[in-house]
């Protein structure tokens, strides 16, 4: 075998690559152990295939540098790009399960802040029942005083002895000409009745005036009873007590008057009652 048949065929370039018939590589091996000249044509393509490779290694670097991972994967192998899928296919099935125990986590934060601001409340107003709770004790506390303090109201002249179960009629302000007034009938109250006014919310008097005139009825009419320097009891109630027989039968207007430090009078409210029955 000599150069110029080496050299029309290509088998330095052949050789290397792997591409001789097996006859015809070891007559190749045979000449150029001991021909310099091909030795040194085989070392330069060795050469050359290894300066190849560093050079498509450094692409590479160049490329996940530069386009980043998954565009370096793009220029590999198959089977790299199958790695990478997998792996992305991986990372999108954790992906819900990551997201469930964040919102797990946000949603138990949530409930803890609800629980919380629940038990704030529940605190506020079971201090606001006890605060309630105390005042209305004191309050019941003072009016207990106040009753027992309260003087019971003196029996009507002419009456022997102490008055039991005296009948009470609440009047109610009159504030149209269709309101009712109450109806009493002297026969069926005993000895004795008492007219008792409520005296509301409204402005508040040291002593009270009450004047009754009669405005129809087997009264006649006119003045039938005057009497100042009233005072409410301890449920800020006026009361009079009469005897019985003090009403002829007809129809009445019992007026409540506040009497000022001056001495004047401003009127607190007019009440209707009716008499009837005999006298």
């Amino acid at each position: 075998m000599d150069h110029a048949y080496i050299e029309s065929n290509g088998l330095v370039e052949r050789y290397h690559r792997g591409l001789l018939p097996p006859d015809e590589e070891a007559r190749f091996e045979e000449h150029f152990v001991d021909c310099p000249q091909c030795t040194e044509q085989l070392e330069l393509a060795r050469g050359f295939q290894r300066g190849l490779k560093a050079m498509a290694a450094e692409d590479a670097a160049r490329a996940v540098v530069g386009a980043g991972l998954f565009a370096w994967l793009a220029r590999r192998g198959r089977l790299a790009q199958w790695g990478t899928a997998l792996a992305a296919l991986a990372v999108a099935a954790l992906l819900p399960t990551l997201w469930l125990l964040m919102g797990g986590q946000s949603e138990r934060r949530q409930q803890e802040a609800r629980l919380e601001a629940e038990r704030h409340t529940r605190q506020e107003l079971e201090r606001r029942l006890s605060e309630s709770e105390s005042r209305r004790s004191a309050e019941r506390q003072q009016l207990e005083a106040k009753l027992a303090q309260a003087k019971p109201p003196e029996p009507p002249r002419g009456l022997a002895g102490p008055l039991v179960n005296t009948p009470v009629f609440l009047l109610a302000a009159v504030r149209s000409n269709d309101a009712q007034p109450v109806t009493i009938d002297p026969s069926r109250t005993g000895d004795a009745l008492a007219l008792a006014v409520d005296l509301g919310e409204g402005l508040r008097f040291d002593t009270y005036r009450a004047t009754i005139v009669s405005i129809g009825g087997r009264a006649g009419g006119g003045k039938v009873f005057e009497k100042a320097g009233l005072k409410p009891n301890a449920l800020e109630t006026l009361m009079i007590t009469f005897p019985s027989s003090f009403f002829p039968p007809g129809d009445y207007r019992l007026r409540i008057e506040g009497m000022k430090p001056d001495g004047s009078a401003a009127e607190v409210g007019g009440y209707a009652f009716r008499v009837t029955g005999k006298r």
